[in-house]
């Protein structure tokens, strides 16, 4: 193997540094594709059009937790006989993998058109943000195919090794995306179709480069359209074996957050648009460690697949030291300087006060989102795909009770008194009125109470659980 690809030799935490590191810078890049959406539509066309953005992102996730899910299934196979020195497991399992893909996503972006609207309507989305949720959904899911491309060649490329190529293709397509974003909204007058239209063009780009390297054959073997037709049983197992747990996790929590967007359409476009906000500013704080997870994954995959289960555990405890780290010093900056990340997307003050106080509260809780992903990726990494998803699961179960318990409810109960006591004629003027809007932190203490119990059961696994065993490399 090459050193530069070579993960189970070598100082474990420059290893991980050094393969960590292009990882989330990409991962932050990757972000500016939601981010300059906001920012040039909430600038340029209005805080509905923010808010119609920030409704169709859960429902979009929805769609892309399969492709995610058959994505990293792939990575951890390409790691594991990438650590095994299997070149020609590999060649087959590249090209399996993108036949598998490609059929789904074509799939995908034709019930995805279909159903955006009605979805959108089924969730209560408010009227004044229907038509542009809609137009924007039904645009995305068109392009699906380009964002499998990316996702897809990213998981192989960094199960090999590479994570520098990843970051090269989203630098090129970062840049395209806010050129074409500002050309589109601004001199075309497009408005959230042109945003829509922009970031589909750039997510097809950023796949495109990764793929002609497998096409080329840069990592000793290709990827080719007769090698493609040649579906292998054996990985099409592995890849649903080790990516269903996966895809189900990601479907399970894009589902909640599509339950959490249903209750938070009842506090308003306000609301709507101040999370909106924090879920961008939150996709920035994630990536340093989604980041060192995802290293890890394919640090443990390729040293479970070379044997070494002793660098694979310390190669993770070591992993967990510096997200600990990272966590605790973007907490700081969240809580004394998040408002100035706020203000970057509106001035809108009722949306700021909004999402500061939410900002603040969930500042430290991503400690414990930083301990989910790094463990996760550790046993995901070794072959054990069922735990992380269960965990997932369970933690993403508890909130949404907890959201209706703490938000949902309280709002309800103070618009039916303030009927009942006849300072409002009906429920509808009552809710125009915001009252009980108050109530919204409760969405928040919701996801930090979500947020520790998926870091609690991962840490309790992975210390007393048989993950090491599970390894896809027999001997």
């Amino acid at each position: 193997m090459s050193a530069r690809t070579d993960l189970t030799k070598g100082p474990i935490v420059k290893k991980l540094l050094v393969f960590a590191m292009p990882i989330i810078a990409g991962n932050i890049i990757m972000q500016f594709y939601n981010v300059a959406d906001s920012i040039i539509v909430g600038q340029f066309v209005g805080s509905d059009a923010l808010a119609a953005v920030t409704v169709s992102f859960p429902i979009m996730m929805l769609f892309n937790a399969l492709f995610m899910g058959l994505s990293m299934g792939a990575n951890i196979i390409i790691a594991q006989y990438k650590g095994a020195g299997d070149n020609e497991a590999m060649e087959r399992s590249v090209n399996t993998t993108f036949s598998l893909c490609i059929a789904v996503g074509a799939v995908v972006t034709v019930f995805g058109m279909l159903i955006s609207r009605p979805l959108l309507v089924f969730l209560g989305t408010p009227e004044n943000i229907l038509r542009d949720s809609s137009v924007y959904l039904v645009i995305i899911f068109a392009g699906t195919i380009g964002n499998t491309i990316y996702m897809l060649s990213n998981g192989l490329t960094r199960g090999i090794g590479d994570s520098r190529w990843p970051l090269y293709s989203l630098i090129m397509a970062s840049v395209m995306n806010v050129i074409l974003d500002l050309v589109f909204v601004i001199v075309f007058g497009w408005g959230i179709a042109g945003v829509a239209i922009a970031t589909v063009i750039s997510q097809f780009f950023s796949g495109i480069v990764l793929v002609l390297r497998f096409v080329r054959g840069k990592y000793g073997f290709k990827l080719s359209l007769s090698n493609m037709k040649k579906i292998n049983g054996q990985i099409v197992t592995l890849i649903f074996r080790l990516g269903i747990p996966a895809s189900v996790q990601n479907v399970a929590m894009s589902l909640g957050a599509v339950i959490i967007q249903s209750f938070a359409n009842n506090f308003g476009s306000d609301y709507i648009a101040s999370n909106g906000i924090i879920m961008r500013v939150d996709g920035f704080i994630i990536m340093p460690m989604f980041g060192v997870g995802m290293a890890v994954t394919t640090f443990v995959g390729q040293n479970i697949g070379a044997g070494n289960v002793e660098r694979a555990k310390k190669g993770t405890y070591k992993a967990l030291q510096m997200t600990i780290g990272i966590c605790l010093a973007l907490g700081v900056i969240l809580y004394f300087f998040g408002i100035y990340l706020m203000r970057a997307f509106t001035d809108n003050v009722q949306v700021l006060d909004m999402g500061l106080n939410g900002l603040r509260f969930l500042a430290f809780f991503y400690v414990c989102i930083g301990i989910n992903l790094c463990v996760g990726g550790a046993v995901r990494g070794a072959g054990e795909a069922n735990m992380p998803a269960l965990a997932a699961i369970i933690s993403n179960l508890i909130r949404i009770p907890f959201a209706y318990w703490l938000a949902v409810m309280p709002l309800n109960n103070a618009i039916a008194g303030a009927v009942s006591s006849g300072a409002f004629a009906t429920r509808e003027l009552a809710k125009l009125a915001g009252v009980g809007i108050d109530n919204y932190m409760g969405l928040f203490y919701s996801m930090g109470i979500s947020m520790s119990c998926g870091a609690i059961m991962m840490v309790l696994y992975f210390r007393f659980g048989k993950w090491q065993t599970k390894g896809i490399v027999r001997r």
